[in-house]
């Protein structure tokens, strides 16, 4: 499951777009239901190991391309307080800096539509 995740999050990364939970959820067919607080968390440690596998390669944080379908468009607050654990920053001040969440996104664009970066890079789970 988490490789197909973070394939498709490449993909995303590649095309320079971002998705909502729900449409990762259906498009991958993970067949979550986000009324539960179970599936919740789960869909959080799936992205979660995405993120930290990638930060582990010193990479950029491919779950940044997930967000709520709000108009704010943003990540869930576990996406932040993962954040928080790896940078030592609030977790609740991280997700009040709109600039640093745009930086997240177009560092995953420019690190994964870089063809060197992709060829390298993208069979790494």
């Amino acid at each position: 499951m988490i490789k197909d995740i973070r394939n498709k999050l490449i993909e995303l990364a590649r095309l320079k777009t971002t998705w909502t939970y729900s449409h990762l959820n259906d498009q991958l067919q993970l067949g979550l239901n986000f009324d539960s607080s179970y599936d919740r968390d789960l869909i959080g440690e799936w992205l979660g190991e995405v993120s930290v596998h990638e930060f582990n390669k010193n990479r950029p944080l491919l779950s940044a391309l997930i967000t709520h379908k709000s108009n704010k468009r943003e990540q869930g607050d576990g996406f932040y307080k993962l954040c928080e654990q790896i940078y030592g920053k609030s977790w609740q001040d991280l997700k009040a800096d709109k600039n640093w969440e745009n930086k997240v996104i177009a560092d995953c664009f420019t690190f994964w539509t870089n063809a060197d970066n992709y060829k390298k890079f993208k069979n790494d789970n």
